[in-house]
């Protein structure tokens, strides 16, 4: 699994040099669509997608999905069972490599949020693409003891 550097979604220093996205053998467990996509994985990990993805299927054809429109979601649904094998972020460029040969590719969107990432880890951190490009990161608040 590998991470590349983010940025706090202005142009500016990177935030962070180990994004690290927990995903290692995570299998996909719960798909939710509302205006958003989202999907949950075995280790409690979330991701939201909130505009246009590509999901390349084991046979190579590539097809972008919009989470607001409904006929373009039958590819996440092949995702239902399938685990991740490596997970990579370059910037807000996000992929995620499946046991099954697919691949779901995200980018910025030069208006919105594109994806979200909440690990379900000890650190509980959150990533967001930001509009534009670049990453914001918000680690899990401390605990009072």
């Amino acid at each position: 699994m590998s991470a590349g550097v983010g940025h706090d979604g202005t142009g500016g220093e990177p935030v962070n040099d180990d994004h690290r996205l927990e995903f290692t053998d995570a299998r996909v467990d719960v798909l939710t669509v509302t205006f958003q996509t989202s999907i949950g994985f075995s280790n409690g990990t979330t991701m939201q997608f909130e505009a246009e993805f590509a999901i390349t299927g084991p046979d190579g054809e590539r097809r972008l999905v919009d989470p607001t429109d409904p006929t373009s979601l039958a590819p996440v649904l092949a995702l239902h069972g399938d685990t991740v094998r490596n997970a990579t972020l370059d910037g807000a460029d996000l992929r995620l490599h499946f046991a099954s040969g697919t691949v779901l590719e995200a980018w910025p969107d030069e208006s919105y949020e594109s994806w979200n990432y909440h690990g379900a880890g000890p650190e509980r951190r959150m990533i967001v693409a930001m509009p534009g490009g670049g990453v914001a990161v918000f680690d899990a608040s401390p605990t009072s003891d």
